[in-house]
């Protein structure tokens, strides 16, 4: 019930933003996250994981939450969103045993693209889970919180929901062209006319003044 009250808030405090650029083979695209976390999307990285996200004031220290970015890409023999989300549970599902669905919803990005959202729980390791679901052509775009209190969870919670909304594939960069030299006009010389050559006139016969004879 605590985990279903508070997905439903909105984001209290709203803090200053910085936007991230996440790039992967299949795609690249952009989320904002608070000016006082940390976005670590180049360096030891974790296979599969595309970014990290922490509080910058435990990036020395293990995080009391810690959001995740994968990019899933998608085959021919891929299953649809509904049933990759139930596949995905049950992988989590061997790997801890404990945990259990706790309630799910709807998120609009600024594309207003749909993000399919689950909430997980561990007891008694007090563990709390949000995953976002986000379906692109080429991948299934994850985005997952992982906290290790309530407490935790309920502070990170409204800094996962933002950055689920800012979702934005980053638009395809036009390859510059080189400028084409403008074409030359040909110059076009009138055609001389040819002139006719003149008929010769026929020389008039003077006519010879006639003797009259008397």
């Amino acid at each position: 019930m605590v985990i279903l009250l508070s997905l439903s808030q909105g984001a209290a405090n709203l803090y200053s933003q910085q936007t991230a650029t996440i790039k992967s083979s299949l795609l690249s695209f952009m989320l904002s996250y608070p000016y006082d976390w940390y976005c670590e999307n180049e360096h030891n990285l974790p296979e599969n994981i595309q970014a990290i996200l922490t509080p910058q004031a435990f990036i020395m220290d293990a995080s009391p939450a810690t959001i995740y970015v994968r990019v899933v890409p998608r085959t021919s023999h891929t299953p649809s969103l509904k049933q990759f989300i139930k596949n995905d549970f049950h992988h989590v599902k061997k790997q801890r045993p404990n945990i259990q669905y706790g309630t799910d919803f709807t998120l609009t990005t600024q594309e207003h693209k749909k993000a399919q959202i689950r909430t997980y729980f561990e007891e008694p390791q007090g563990h709390y889970d949000a995953i976002s679901y986000i379906e692109e052509k080429k991948a299934f775009v994850i985005i997952i919180l992982q906290a290790t209190s309530q407490k935790a969870y309920l502070r990170a919670l409204p800094i996962f929901r933002n950055l689920v909304i800012s979702y934005q594939l980053e638009a395809p960069q036009k390859k510059e062209t080189a400028p084409t030299a403008p074409l030359k006009k040909k110059k076009i010389t009138p055609k001389k006319k040819k002139s006719k050559p003149q008929k010769k006139r026929k020389a008039s016969r003077k006519r010879e003044p006639q003797l009259v004879k008397c």
